[in-house]
This record gives structure tokens, C-alpha cells and sequence, in this order.
């Protein structure tokens, strides 16, 4: 006869492996190569959103501040875990480590940066919308050229 707790604790542990593989079957790692780094001096700091509203606001899905100790010849790869779906990410080098996005008068960025889908704003500020792309593979890549 077995005793009533192991078989409660095989039980759980079935569950635990369980959702854990169902977890893994709907999420991606994403590597994302971030380049045109100028310098080694600050952080990154990118940013996940999953929505035009929260776009580049307080809201992120995901918030990852970055060293550079990693970096070659200007480029650096960065992983992250994110579930199916579409996102908009957004790159800032913090180049001068004061821990913000400097920007001038009216707003436009004094720092680099660089969103995903090559999205590069012209006029206005930068769109969701453009900046969007589809997290559909187990292992997906990405990169982001940052500008000046």
C-alpha cells in the first residue's frame, strides 16, 4: 500500500512539470540583437509593450536595463522571454548613466535609440503600429540598429 502523501506529492509534481511545459508551449525567447552601440559607457534599457495606449509610457510588459560588458564591435544580444503575440520594443542608451532618456526642448531624444521593425520616425512621434512585430516562434530574432 502506498502512503497517501507520496502520492499527493507525485500528484503535484506531475502538475508542476505539466504547467510548465504548457507555459513554454505558448512563449518564445527572443535574442535581440541590439547595434550601432557607440559606446561603452551607460546601459540599455529596453522596452516590451504589447499595445498602442501603453506605447512608451510607464506600462511595459517587460523592463530590462542592460550593461554593456557583453558588447562587440557595436553590437550586443540580449535575450527575452515573452508569450505569442505582438509587441512593439523600444531601445535607449543611456550613454551618459544619469539612469534617463535625455531629450531636448520638444522632446525629440538627445540619447540613441532604436524601435523594432527598423521603425524609424520621420515627423511626430514614433507609432505602434509601425514599430509592431509578431512573436509566433519558439526561438525568434530580432534586431534594433540604434540612431542618434
Amino acid at each position: 500500500m502506498t502512503n497517501p502523501y507520496v502520492r499527493l506529492f507525485q500528484i503535484l509534481l506531475f502538475t508542476l512539470f505539466s504547467c510548465t511545459a504548457l507555459a513554454d508551449e505558448n512563449s518564445a525567447t527572443v535574442k535581440l540583437r541590439v547595434s550601432n552601440i557607440q559606446s561603452q559607457v551607460g546601459k540599455l534599457y529596453v522596452s516590451v509593450y504589447d499595445s498602442k495606449d501603453t506605447f512608451l509610457g510607464d506600462t511595459k510588459v517587460i523592463e530590462q536595463v542592460v550593461g554593456l560588458e557583453g558588447m562587440e564591435e557595436g553590437t550586443l544580444a540580449i535575450e527575452l522571454k515573452l508569450p505569442y503575440g505582438s509587441y512593439a520594443i523600444s531601445v535607449h542608451h543611456d550613454n551618459n548613466a544619469n539612469g534617463k532618456m535625455d531629450s531636448n526642448f520638444i522632446g525629440i531624444p538627445k540619447e540613441p535609440v532604436g524601435l523594432s521593425n527598423g521603425h524609424v520616425p520621420r515627423f511626430g512621434p514614433p507609432k505602434f503600429s509601425k514599430a509592431v512585430i509578431e512573436i509566433s516562434q519558439p526561438l525568434q530574432e530580432e534586431q534594433i540598429a540604434l540612431v542618434d
